[in-house]
């Protein structure tokens, strides 16, 4: 995601890339999470003023947010002490620096979306 946010396709990522990513991140998107999803959806749903008038809109809805559609692919967890976790996680430091990043910024843009 560093590499798409920064649009550096090709060559080394840098802190600098990084840098890059986090502020598009923060002015130019909305964050999800995957772990906050019911707070999510609600998020894009009142950003994005969505709204689900007929019983076939809201099935399609509660569809995607229980995992229901064709296509999903199922992957197993690596664990976080495994050598493949470790490489992974040098492999894509950057990600995972961006990753924590997004995390703070969605707790940051709840007040986006508190009433009162």
């Amino acid at each position: 995601m560093t590499r798409f946010l920064s649009n550096e396709l090709l060559g080394d990522l840098t802190p600098r890339h990084l840098e890059i990513a986090k502020a598009v991140l923060r002015q130019k998107c909305l964050v999800g999470l995957m772990e906050e999803k019911s707070e999510s959806w609600l998020r894009f749903q009142k950003f994005f003023g969505w709204q689900f008038y007929t019983q076939e809109m809201r099935e399609c809805r509660d569809e995607l947010m229980n995992w229901k559609w064709s296509g999903k692919h199922r992957h197993d967890l690596v664990p976080e002490d495994s050598p493949a976790w470790e490489l992974l996680y040098k492999q894509n430091i950057l990600d995972m620096e961006l990753y924590d990043y997004a995390r703070q910024l969605f707790v940051e843009q709840r007040s986006l979306f508190q009433s009162g």
